[in-house]
Parts: structure tokens; C-alpha cells; sequence
């Protein structure tokens, strides 16, 4: 596998391993995208071929919509000197998006937690977070998404450390969003909820066992308790007004 990072490596290396993948298409010029655009339902979801969250990330419901926002990303990483830019469009999944967070070492994976987002238009944005629920590993979704993200793991070779999976549960099943290779983000906030639901880790703690001491990382379950040993959920406070300037806020003052 190559870049682990770029997003269309990973849904081609899905792909390859039989798996449901997004239907894509990446470039660097419009021209090269634009007969994908023109074969696939609106809406499209237009982001960069690397970025974190949804940084970037587009709900396009036209084509003039969908261009204007490549020929946006594409200047925008030009001007930062990205020497891999390129952007993705991509089909719009319809569905519920699921985290799925792993640690893995010698290509054991272990699943520390799965998280159902709360994910809202607002503001003019397709995808603002409002939070995130634990699910319940004995539930049907989450065996199913755990399955199949363990065969997206070892489709990208993600043998070691922790990972970060985003996966749509769609009509047809799961489907890789993307996988990123690290911790789950969100500054930690959730690592204290986390702890309280398995009763002791998190899954920082575990991807540091999973690099230096193996044997607490062997005493770590395959799957996070069920039931929980807590309740709670992951809250995000969106505003609704826009941020005051520095110099309207001098005024004020």
C-alpha cells in the first residue's frame, strides 16, 4: 500500500480486498474529474485527498457548485506548497457515520471503542459535529462495523499503533469514509468518558502499550465491555452567531 494518508489509496485498497468502497474519482485538473461528476447522482462530496475532520470537506448539489469548490481546494494547496495536492469527488453516502477506534500491534487488532456521531447542517456547513454516542458492542451495528473495519485494516496494512476509522452504514452495508492513522482527536476530550465506559483505558494508554510493552498490551480485551461500565455521550457546542472582530470587540469595550 502506499500513502496510508491519502484517502484514494486506502478506498482502492478496499476495493482491491473485496470490500464495499466509496465510488471516487481524484485529480488535479477539473477535466480529469469532470466525467465522474457528470455519471454520478448530485449531491457529491468534494474534499482534499488529505486533510483531518471535515477541514475541506463539501456537500455539492450541482456541477458548477462541485467545480468552483476543486478549482478552491486546489489553489488553496498550491499556495501552501502541497507537492502531492490533489482532490477528491466523491458519491455522497447516505447513511449513519460510526466511528470505530482500534489499536493494533503485530496486526492484532483491538477494538477500544465505537462512537455514532452527531453530525448536523448548520450554519451553511453539510457537516457540523454536535457530538458522539458510545455504542453497545453487543449491538448488531457495532459487530458489523467492527468486522469489516478489522478487513480495512488489514487491507491498508495497518498492522501497529492506532487507528481512527470513519465508516457510513449505508443501505448496502458498511463503507470506508476514511481511516486515519492515528488517535481519535476532538484534543482528548473524550478520553475521560472513554475510561469510565470500559472501566480503566482509553485508547491513547493502549496505543502506547501497543509500542512499548506488550504484555499490557495482551491483557487489553479484543472488544470494550459490554455492558458499559458508565453512561455518557461527547458534546459539541456549535454557535449560531458569527465571532466578533478584535476591532468591533474594542468598540464594545
Amino acid at each position: 500500500v502506499g500513502d496510508r494518508r491519502n484517502k484514494s489509496v486506502q478506498q482502492k485498497a478496499v476495493k482491491a480486498a473485496g470490500m464495499r468502497a466509496v465510488r471516487e474519482a481524484l485529480g488535479k485538473k477539473w477535466s480529469t474529474v469532470e466525467a465522474f461528476v457528470d455519471s454520478e447522482p448530485m449531491p457529491v462530496v468534494v474534499k482534499p485527498v488529505e486533510s483531518c475532520g471535515s477541514d475541506g470537506v463539501k456537500l455539492c448539489r450541482t456541477k458548477e457548485e462541485a467545480k468552483e469548490h476543486f478549482n478552491l481546494l486546489m489553489d488553496s494547496q498550491r499556495k501552501v506548497g502541497a507537492q502531492d495536492a490533489a482532490v477528491l469527488v466523491q458519491e455522497f453516502l447516505k447513511g449513519q457515520e460510526y466511528v470505530i477506534d482500534s489499536v493494533s500491534r503485530d496486526g492484532v487488532h483491538k477494538c477500544v471503542m465505537v462512537w455514532v456521531y452527531d453530525k448536523r447542517p448548520t450554519n451553511g456547513a453539510a457537516f457540523v459535529y454536535y457530538g458522539m454516542i458510545p455504542v453497545d458492542a453487543d449491538s448488531k451495528e457495532a459487530k458489523i462495523l467492527i468486522e469489516y473495519t478489522r478487513g480495512v485494516l488489514d487491507a491498508l496494512k495497518l498492522h501497529n499503533g492506532p487507528t481512527h476509522g470513519e465508516v457510513m452504514m449505508t443501505a448496502d452495508g458498511p463503507c470506508l469514509v476514511e481511516m486515519n492513522c492515528r488517535s481519535h482527536g476532538w484534543d482528548a476530550a473524550w478520553v475521560p468518558l472513554a475510561k469510565a465506559l470500559t472501566g480503566g483505558y482509553a485508547q491513547p494508554d493502549v496505543a502506547l502499550d501497543s509500542h512499548v510493552d506488550g504484555e499490557a498490551f495482551a491483557k487489553i480485551p479484543e472488544l470494550y465491555p459490554c455492558p458499559f461500565k458508565a453512561a455518557g455521550q461527547t458534546v459539541m457546542l456549535v454557535s449560531f452567531f458569527p465571532a466578533l472582530s478584535n476591532q468591533r470587540l474594542a468598540m464594545i469595550r
